[in-house]
């Protein structure tokens, strides 16, 4: 099964993106996770945050799509994760 990406752009001291990070490590226990950082600052962070109109972070891309922002359902990701999974199984 190819894994899932997820796109987390960060910024320093934000304890959202500590959050978002901690719940990606456990669900990536569960699920094969492809997780690339991107600082908020960098250029290609600095685009996401524009593309989405996104006030503050974390920015959740799953598959290149967006997920959502600033603090992180856990439950609502790891639904989104499942469902995800399940049909990369179907194929």
């Amino acid at each position: 099964m190819e894994p899932i990406r997820v796109t987390l752009v960060t910024a320093p001291g934000c304890h959202f993106c500590d959050g978002a990070q901690e719940v990606l490590a456990d669900l990536g226990h569960r699920f094969p996770l492809s997780i690339d950082l991107v600082p908020l600052n960098s250029d290609a962070g600095r685009d996401l945050v524009v593309r989405y109109r996104v006030p503050y972070p974390p920015i959740v891309l799953v598959n290149g799509t967006f997920f959502g922002y600033g603090r992180i359902s856990r439950r609502r990701l790891e639904r989104h994760l499942a469902q995800l999974a399940t049909s990369a199984l179907e194929v």
